[in-house]
């Protein structure tokens, strides 16, 4: 038994680093944290975007996961074992924040447009441009990187970089944490084998860019930047769900190998083609190279053990 924690294993975990609880703990923070949102009512933040109830209706669906952000930091900040995470969202290159920020919304952007232009290609979509109206797009701009940034916060930064702290080897943490991020999609409408299949090879997607690039930000603005680009600006549907406002308009659509009718372009194999030539090109470039592991400085060798550093969630 010893030896098996000696080779899987490492010394800086905690109790609740376990792989199961973590996943638990990470729902239990996620959905205070948007109970704490409903409680304070602060769904009125989407109300000087747009006066059309609808569109403030919807953009407070991805409104609504703002509170997953206090409720994640919080955690950090009160139990002093977590408090390395925080290099996650403020890293000494301060730099690399922009930089993130761009790489990953042009990765985004050009991943989502590839996939609808397969589309439209194959004459599954059609669509025309409905116009741009300033408000609701930067409303929209908004709640969706808030979203995007509390499922990135609550998988890429938190379970991940516990699932890293407990287990020596990091495919632990990154196929961890891709599959509670399906699993949090599983309520979705319209879901298809192929869409499974996207939603965890997303998170896989998203875990490398944390292995190979740690910045946070850049998943965060990958993450938001596809679902922005399919939702907001194509108009077409974010796990099955259809946007009150877009930029451009669904005309017509058919079930294709780019497209689902009733996922969109996640819920099709053409996508999933594509993303996994894109996590293909990830790994090939990059040499299997971790960029930063937040807790080898925490390592122990065995012969001095000394208890960890106080956590309990």
């Amino acid at each position: 038994m010893s030896l098996f924690k000696d080779k899987v294993l490492r010394s800086p975990r905690t109790w609740t680093d376990f792989i199961l609880l973590t996943g638990l703990l990470a729902v239990v923070i996620f959905l205070i944290g948007e109970l704490i949102f409903q409680l304070l009512g602060v769904c009125f933040l989407v109300y000087p975007f747009s006066p059309d109830p609808d569109i403030r209706e919807f953009m407070s669906v991805y409104a609504s996961f703002f509170g997953a952000w206090p409720a994640f930091i919080l955690i950090f900040l009160i139990f002093k074992g977590n408090r390395p995470i925080l290099k996650e969202f403020l890293p000494d290159k301060k730099i690399k924040i922009l930089i993130g920020l761009l790489a990953g919304g042009l990765a985004g952007f050009v991943l989502n447009s590839i996939s609808v232009g397969g589309a439209y290609l194959m004459g599954d979509l059609d669509f025309s441009f409905y116009g741009i109206e300033i408000m609701p797009l930067l409303g929209f701009a908004i709640f969706v990187f808030i979203q995007s940034g509390a499922e990135e916060i609550m998988t890429r930064c938190y379970m991940y970089q516990k699932l890293r702290r407990r287990y020596k080897n990091p495919l632990v943490a990154i196929l961890g944490n891709s599959l509670l991020f399906m699993a949090m999609h599983l309520g979705n409408n319209g879901l298809t084998p192929a869409a499974y299949a996207e939603l965890f090879l997303w998170g896989v997607m998203f875990s490398l860019v944390i292995f190979y690039y740690d910045n946070l930000w850049a998943s965060i603005a990958m993450h938001a930047s596809w679902n922005f680009t399919q939702n907001i600006f194509y108009g077409l549907p974010n796990s099955g769900i259809v946007s009150k406002y877009s930029v451009f308009k669904l005309e017509a659509a058919s079930d294709g190998i780019f497209y689902d009718t009733g996922f969109g372009v996640e819920g099709c194999w053409g996508s999933v083609a594509v993303l996994l030539l894109a996590i293909a090109v990830l790994v090939i470039i990059n040499k299997k190279k971790e960029c930063n592991d937040l807790w080898v400085n925490w390592e122990r060798p065995s012969s001095k053990k000394r208890k960890p550093a106080a956590e309990t969630a």
